[in-house]
């Protein structure tokens, strides 16, 4: 009897097979996904584990409209629990907005001419200085002006020293200064530092305070750092009549009840650092942007 020989994939296609492997998404396994007889559900009224019971059961029970069953952990038993598909949303959300909010400062240019007088410099630099305290980036551009004489290296050195020394407290410089012909290019970052939080709101706080997050928001206001809180709305009551309870019910708050938390929240905040510029309200998000206050002496 012939035997058949194993058919191998070209390097290259299992390279690219193997790659695109990779790009899939990680996540854990859901509904039919699961291929396990006999599992374990954490009961969402009460948080404990329901004895062994078949998978099937339990698919059975979940409004696939609103919900799905997930695979928590395989070892050392198998246990699921059901997911809301609008608080996923949420999640997800909030990620690609906390990576949105993160990006890299924006970059300004300010031009100065070699004529500027002491007097004007200061005005001259007023929008460097906005621009550094927003925690952008900013280039100033030294060049002469048409029909203004040149001044000696020395003199431009001592006109680019002095306008580092009207924005140290500012700015500093984040690389090698650009030298050409008659023009000095010069290029500065901020020094305040500047922190992104995302806070969640935090169930089973006793106080009714609390946000699941906020611990290092404090101590970087008191750095005089600038803070973006990005506090993550839980989703409100249903407003439908007549439908059963879902299983996320219980993580649905009243926004009045959100509110409140959000600015009692700010309101001790409030002693070490002050809202700087108006706050970002969107669906299901607040952001708000805070910056320490120097301690009065």
């Amino acid at each position: 009897m012939p035997v058949r020989k194993q058919v191998k994939r070209p390097k290259k296609q299992q390279e690219d097979a193997d790659e695109e492997e990779k790009k899939k998404p990680l996540r854990k396994p859901r509904n039919e996904e699961i291929k396990l007889p006999y599992v374990r559900f954490v009961n969402p009224e009460t948080g404990a584990l329901d004895p062994p019971a078949p998978l099937s059961r339990i698919l059975s029970r979940i409004n696939r409209k609103h919900e799905y069953l997930e695979l928590v952990t395989k070892e050392p038993e198998p246990i699921v629990k059901i997911q809301s598909t609008k608080m996923l949303y949420e999640k997800t959300k909030a990620k690609k907005l906390v990576h949105t909010s993160g990006k890299a400062p924006e970059e300004k240019e300010v031009q100065l001419t070699w004529g500027v007088g002491s007097g004007d410099l200061q005005f001259k630099l007023k929008k460097a200085r906005d621009e550094l305290e927003e925690g952008n980036r900013v280039n100033i551009i030294f060049a002469p002006k048409k029909g203004q004489g040149i001044p000696p290296p020395t003199e431009q050195q001592k006109l680019v020293a002095e306008a580092l020394s009207l924005l140290e407290d500012v700015g500093r410089e984040r690389k090698e200064r650009a030298i050409q012909k008659h023009a000095i290019g010069v290029f500065l970052e901020s020094t305040r530092a500047k922190k992104t939080v995302e806070l969640r709101w935090a169930y089973g706080d006793s106080d009714g305070d609390s946000w699941e997050g906020l611990k290092p928001v404090e101590p970087a206001l008191r750095r005089g750092d600038r803070v973006e809180l990005i506090f993550v709305l839980p989703p409100p009551p249903k407003k439908e009549k007549g439908l059963l309870s879902d299983s996320d019910d219980s993580k649905r708050v009243d926004p009045e009840t959100v509110q409140e938390r959000v600015e009692r929240t700010l309101q001790t905040l409030s002693e070490v650092g002050k809202e700087w510029k108006p706050r970002d309200v969107r669906k299901g998000v607040i952001i708000v942007h805070l910056e320490g206050v120097k301690p009065s002496s």
